[in-house]
This record gives structure tokens, sequence and C-alpha cells, in this order.
């Protein structure tokens, strides 16, 4: 008679085995992709039961480690699975590797920790993280491990507003990617430079770069990637006027990530389709698109694109001149991206309550904050703080 233990262990692996098929089928991208997120949302109950019985026995049974470990890391769950869960999963992969002396274990659970603490907003201990990855890869010579890391770390720093010294982790990244041949990760370096571009006010470049991402992804049918690029290509037309074009994009961008299931895509799709529709004028719109990303943003547990949406929202009430309404969305605004580090949407924020306070008059407040704010811009690598001075120079004018 088979013992209850056993049992269990069996179906652990089982179903270990399913969710690896699964990852490999999202791994093939395209429809492969839908295919594998139907499956994965079918075996998910299971997969919850599997891992959670192996993490009670990791220490019983090698395999039930083997099976902690190889699990917590699988891409899938990058897309599926809450942030929270996340890091618990990764952190009984990294135990599970210590036990096992894996250190290929130890390293891939230590990145992913990072990228699941970059997703909560959480940049200090994302970098951290991050810093200690690069060191477990450099140990092993895992150049395609490095390169990751390098990404993500270079996508950390944009977050804090160091988008030079981005620049050159993106472009490590683009040279290890390019000479072992993962065409995924080149795709991703080139649209995260053309991001930090953007933020540069190089939109020729950041049009260059992200459409480049944009022509790997369909070319290798990572339908998140195309989503992203898509992306990214919007908020640049957006930036230099071209309200309509950038509205198509996030549009596209919104219905793959849709389709896929990607939620923090959907969270950034809805908030760009808001930006898009502000600009455009349509203001009722907007606010309700950036509603549907805040709803949506809590519900992930995104505080970045929760205060993304929450900036968003007092935009189109100040632009309906319903100033003391948006200066209390601003102030929840500054509040989150403080906590969070986001310096460049922290300054911006600031710049946004200054703005409320010229069109009501209060001339002196709007130049102490602008003035607050072009300090912090200054601190960071962003086109924006060319605006400030223009709004400072015309409050001093009228002072």
């Amino acid at each position: 008679m088979v013992s209850l233990s056993k049992a269990s262990l069996h179906h652990s692996v089982c179903f270990y085995n399913v969710v690896l098929n699964i990852n490999r089928l999202f791994l093939q991208g395209g429809t492969s992709l839908e295919q594998a997120l139907h499956l994965f949302d079918l075996s998910w109950d299971n997969i919850q039961r599997s891992q959670a019985w192996a993490a009670s026995n990791s220490s019983k049974y090698e395999l039930a480690a083997h099976v902690c470990r190889r699990i917590a890391v699988l891409e899938v769950l990058d897309l599926r699975q809450q942030f929270d869960q996340r890091i618990t999963w990764l952190e009984t992969g990294y135990a599970a590797s210590v036990l096992l002396n894996d250190p290929q274990g130890k390293a891939d659970s230590t990145a992913k920790i990072g990228v699941a603490y970059a997703k909560l907003g959480q940049l200090d201990t994302a970098i951290t993280y991050y810093t200690r990855a690069l060191d477990l890869y450099g140990e092993m010579s895992d150049q395609l491990g490095m390169a990751n890391t390098l990404g993500n770390l270079g996508m950390a720093h944009v977050a804090k507003g160091n988008v030079k010294q981005a620049i050159q982790l993106y472009e490590k990244a683009l040279t290890i990617d390019r000479a072992i041949g993962d065409r995924r990760g080149e795709g991703t370096d080139l649209g995260n430079l053309g991001n930090a571009y953007y933020y540069l006010g190089e939109y020729d470049k950041a049009v260059q770069y992200n459409e480049q991402h944009l022509n790997i992804s369909r070319e290798i049918r990572d339908r998140q990637g195309e989503g992203e690029a898509l992306g990214s290509l919007g908020a640049i037309y957006n930036t230099i006027g071209n309200h309509t074009l950038a509205l198509e994009y996030h549009q596209m961008y919104f219905s793959i990530s849709d389709a896929i299931g990607d939620k923090r895509g959907q969270a950034t799709a809805l908030g760009n389709i808001g930006v898009s529709l502000e600009e455009s004028g349509n203001l009722e719109m907007a606010f309700d698109y950036y509603s549907r990303q805040l709803d949506l943003a809590k519900q992930i547990k995104d505080v970045r694109r929760q205060a993304n949406a929450i900036g968003g929202l007092g935009n189109v009430l100040r632009k309906q001149d319903r100033l003391a309404e948006a200066m209390d969305q601003y102030q929840l605004q500054l509040n989150m991206t403080q906590s969070i580090g986001d310096a460049r949407s922290f300054a911006l924020a600031l710049f946004h309550s200054a703005q409320c306070h010229g069109l009501q008059g209060d001339i002196e407040r709007a130049i102490i904050l602008g003035e607050e704010s072009l300090r912090k811009l200054e601190q960071v690598d962003d086109a924006m703080r060319h605006m400030v001075r223009e709004s400072l120079e015309k409050w001093k004018k009228a002072a």
C-alpha cells in the first residue's frame, strides 16, 4: 500500500511536471502563450497544493526540495502570480537551493526576488537583491543571468531617476545578449534603452530603439514584449503631440495584455490611454480610464501604478478647475511616491501641486513648490525640468 507521504510526493512532482510543460508552451509565445495561460489557470489550484506540500517537506525529501527550487523561478509565474506570494515561493526556492547546494538556484531566486520587490515599489530592496544576484551569476560566469539582472538593475535606477547610470547598465546587458544570441533579452534591452532616452527627451532615439524592440518581439512571437514596445511608442507619440497614433498604440497594448492576462500591462495601458484622452481634451473619458487603472493597480498591489493613476486623476481635476480636489490627489501621489523612492514622479507631483496654487492665485506658494520640484528634477535625469523652469519664470514675473 502506498503511504500518504509518497502519494503526496507523487502528486507534487506530477503537477511540477504539468507546470513545467505549461512554462515551455508559454516561452514559445504566439498562440502557444494563450494556450499555456489557459492550461495554467485550469491547473493553478493543484500547482499551489503541489508547491505547498513540497515546501513543507523539502528538508525530508530531496525531490521535494527540487520541486521548490525549480517551480519558483518559472517565467509563467512572473506574469500570473501576486507579488507577495511570488516572494514567498522564491524565498522557499532559495532555501531549497541552499539545501541542495545549488548555486544556480540561489542566483535565479535572488534575482527574481529583486524583480518582485521592484514591482512592489521597494526599489532599494530590489537593488540589494540585484547586486547579490550579479555576484552569484558572476561566480558562475552565467552571462544570461548577468544580462537579465543588469537590465533589471537599470530599470530600478530609472525609477529612482538615475537614467544615465541605467543606460550604461542597459548597454552592458545588450552587449552580452547579442554575444550569446538571446533575442528576447536583446529586444528587452533595446526597449529599456528607448525608454531611458524618452526620459532624457531624446525622442528620435527613443522611437528607434523601441521600434527595434517591437520588431524583435514580433519576430520571436513575444506577445508581452510586443505589448510593452507598443505602449512605449505610444507614450513617445503622445509626448510629441500625435495623440491619435498614441491612442492606437495604447489600445493595441491593452488588447495584448488582456489576451495574455498581463494585469500589470493592462494597468499601464489603461493609464496610457487616459493620458492620450486627457491630452486630446476628453477629460471625462480620461478620468474613467485613470479610475480603472487605479482599481486594477490596487487589485494587484502595484503601488507605482496606483500613484500614476492618482496623479492622472489629479491632472484631470486640475484641468476641470476642481483645484482643491486635484491637490488632494497630488498629496496622495506625493505620499506614495516618497514611500517607494520614485524621485521623478515625486518631483512631478510637486510641480502639478504648484500649478494648482498658481491657478488659485497663490503665486508665492507656487514658486516655493516649483523650486522644490526643480531641485528634485535636477538631481535626476529628466527632460521635464525645462517645463518647470519655464513655469517658474512666469510665476516670478507675475509675483
